[in-house]
């Protein structure tokens, strides 16, 4: 461990540590760095702690062009999760800061959700579960199942995310196939998954579609009224990745119309959302409260690996995983 000569201060602001920081302070323990970590949703000790900072580690706090101009030291910011799209990096890289994210702590988790979530809408859980909350015994009366092995399961994307669950999907279904630019061909075939060069071509054999595609201006409503009517009316969607891929209006249209026959998503464009959205009423959609990532030893590596990559940007100018 490299012994600093001058004292350096990494501010954390998430629901995760909530004014606790005793993994953090394991993970600094003889660097020299030392923790300011303001309870939870204390706005006013958040904006107060932001000029003494050298580092700042978030969760889902918004750091947009204000806080990044009272950040007057800092030199790093970790996001305690994949996506960086609460930071403001335009502003970010102005000042000449970097920024890192944390891709690896919940793989396990998000992609047994989506799996959870892919299955549930195959066998029709909804509507039995449904059924037998308004005491009502007929297996009849939902919409013919699927057999998962004669079914094609698509991914839209193929990273480090899709991967894993396009390997727990292997033994259900019948067809795994995927689209991203960036395709792995070699990583496509080891994992027996069908390449498909166009996301339109793989809209149109899906039938269950998993989306797995980081958020970006280019990517925001990627999944629009547009795409979703290329889709099969007896398809499904499976959002775990991020809420603003969706148009939500387009979604709603296209599961009370019958563009498609159901839903499940754990993430919304506005978290926490409103229960006054309409899709809120729809009996073929299923919503989770971004919970995807949730598990006591995802929210334990999620603070370690945020706290390591922040030591070691610090210390060596430099850490995996940076996104700007």
């Amino acid at each position: 461990m490299i012994i600093l000569a001058d004292k350096l201060t990494v501010g954390i602001y998430g629901m995760l540590n909530n004014a606790e920081h005793s993994l953090e302070d394991k993970v600094f323990e003889g660097s020299g760095i030392s923790v300011i970590n303001p309870a939870w949703k204390d706005d006013a000790a958040f904006h107060k702690m932001l000029p003494d900072l050298d580092g700042l580690i978030v969760l889902t706090t918004e750091i947009g062009r204000t806080a990044v101009n009272e950040l007057k030291r800092c030199k790093v910011l970790v996001r305690q999760g994949l996506g960086v799209d609460n930071f403001d990096l335009g502003a970010v890289k102005e000042r000449g800061m970097q920024a890192y994210n944390v891709p690896d702590y919940c793989v396990d988790e998000v992609t047994t959700h989506a799996m959870t979530m892919a299955l549930m809408l195959v066998r029709n859980m909804t509507h039995y579960m449904r059924d037998i909350n308004d005491r009502v015994w007929n297996s009849l009366k939902a919409p013919q199942s699927f057999r998962a092995s004669e079914v094609t399961f698509a991914l839209a994307g193929f990273g480090r995310m899709a991967r894993s669950v396009a390997a727990k999907a292997k033994p259900y279904f019948g067809e795994i196939a995927a689209y991203d630019p960036y395709m792995n061909k070699d990583s496509a075939s080891s994992l027996g998954v069908r390449v498909v060069d166009k996301l339109e071509d793989l809209l149109r054999i899906a039938d269950v579609l998993s989306i797995h595609i980081p958020l970006t201006e280019d990517t925001k409503h990627m999944f629009n009224e547009e795409r979703l009517r290329l889709m099969k009316p007896t398809a499904y969607l499976v959002n775990t990745a991020r809420g603003g891929l969706v148009d939500g209006r387009a979604l709603f249209r296209a599961l009370s119309e019958g563009w498609i026959s159901g839903a499940a998503i754990d993430v919304l464009e506005t978290e926490p959302p409103s229960f006054d959205d309409p899709l809120f009423t729809l009996p073929n959609l299923i919503i989770t409260p971004h919970a995807a990532w949730r598990s006591d030893a995802a929210g334990r590596d999620l603070r370690i690996f945020a706290a390591r990559t922040m030591m070691k940007a610090l210390i060596e100018g430099e850490a995996p995983n940076r996104v700007l």
